[in-house]
C-alpha cells in the first residue's frame, strides 16, 4: 500500500481493522495522529489513558482477565463509537472532509513539512539521505539522496 494514495475511506477502515484484530494501540496512534488540535482529541487521549492502565493491571496481575476484557471492550466500542461520528461530521461538512483529507496525507507522507517556519542557511536537505564511508588506504564518502 506504499505507492497506494490512502483515502478517508481506507483510513478509517484501516483504524477500524486496528481495532478488530485488538491492536487498541496502533488504533490510538492513529486517531491521535489525525485529531491533533481537535477537540475530539480529549477523548482518544482519555481512552488512552484508560488503555496505559488496563495494560499496566494486567502486567502487574491487580486486575481479573474478565474485567480487563470487560475494559478492553468498553475502549474499542468508544473508539468505534467516536470514529462512526467522525464519519458522518466529516461526510456532512465537505470542509471539514478536506481538512481531514489533507491531515490524513501529511501522516502518512514520508518526510512531511507542513506549515513550518524553518529558516536555515546553507545546504538543507529534507528527506532520506545516506553517507556510506569507505575505509581502506583512504577513506571515501559516498552521499546519496533517495527520493521517496
Amino acid at each position: 500500500m506504499a505507492d497506494e494514495k490512502l483515502t478517508l475511506a481506507t483510513w478509517f477502515e484501516q483504524v477500524r481493522d486496528r481495532i478488530a484484530q485488538d491492536h487498541l494501540d496502533e488504533a490510538l496512534s492513529m486517531l491521535r495522529a489525525l485529531l491533533e488540535g481537535s477537540p475530539k482529541l480529549d477523548e482518544v487521549l482519555h481512552q488512552s489513558g484508560r488503555f496505559a492502565a488496563i495494560c499496566q493491571q494486567i502486567r502487574l496481575g491487580t486486575v481479573s482477565h474478565a474485567e480487563a476484557n470487560q475494559t478492553r471492550n468498553q475502549i474499542s466500542a468508544a473508539l468505534l463509537e467516536l470514529l462512526r461520528e467522525i464519519e458522518t461530521k466529516q461526510t456532512e461538512a465537505p470542509a471539514l472532509r478536506d481538512e481531514m483529507a489533507q491531515a490524513i496525507s501529511v501522516i502518512n507522507s514520508k518526510n512531511p513539512v507542513v506549515n513550518s517556519t524553518i529558516q536555515a542557511g546553507g545546504e538543507v536537505h529534507i528527506g532520506d539521505r545516506h553517507i556510506i564511508i569507505i575505509q581502506g588506504a583512504t577513506d571515501h564518502t559516498l552521499t546519496v539522496n533517495v527520493d521517496g
